[in-house]
């Protein structure tokens, strides 16, 4: 079967021959449904790495335009950075999640547990600084901590299943993660 040729596809999914824009959607639709059923399972460390690229650029574009005036007051933030940050901080926080369940490594379940903490310390501390200077030490933070990201989230892939009392097990581990990131 080609998928170039449609209207095959559309009887292959649907087992009748269907012709006509509207009845081939719900043979679209079972397409992509099948499609992205078993990639949807490890998407989520690839949405982190992509997403920390994208944003170092801005961040480091932030940092950039800080750092070019230190004694000024602080620039404000584009809303959308800082939307698209928080986003980033609560996937690295789904991230950890997923990885606690699945009972993956306590270290990188603590390492994306604090990448989301960071993301939003030091969010907070660049909106909340004086002087461009302050905000360039924040933005350089998060610059540090996307780098990261982008190294480590294909670290995560998809290991074996375990048990359910290895599962429980690291879960007690992931809640000693340590909280403290010194730069």
């Amino acid at each position: 079967m080609y998928l170039n040729q449609p209207a095959r596809l559309g009887e292959a999914l649907t087992g009748a021959c269907q012709t006509g824009p509207m009845k081939r959607i719900p043979a679209v639709l079972a397409l992509a449904l099948t499609l992205s059923g078993p990639a949807a399972a490890d998407t989520l460390a690839q949405q982190v790495q992509t997403e920390a690229s994208r944003l170092l650029t801005q961040v480091k574009a932030a940092e950039a335009a800080a750092r070019a005036r230190p004694s000024a007051a602080a620039p404000s933030l584009a809303p959308e950075l800082a939307s698209d940050l928080q986003r980033f901080g609560l996937a690295a926080s789904r991230l950890s999640g997923e990885i606690d369940k699945s009972g993956g490594p306590t270290d990188l379940r603590c390492i994306f547990r604090g990448m989301a903490e960071e993301t939003g310390k030091q969010l907070q501390a660049a909106t909340a600084a004086k002087t461009a200077a302050e905000q360039s030490i924040a933005l350089s933070h998060l610059t540090h901590m996307l780098s990261d990201a982008i190294l480590i989230a294909p670290a995560v892939g998809g290991g074996p299943a375990q048990t359910k009392a290895a599962v429980n097990a690291t879960s007690t581990a992931a809640k000693q993660c340590p909280v403290e990131r010194n730069f």
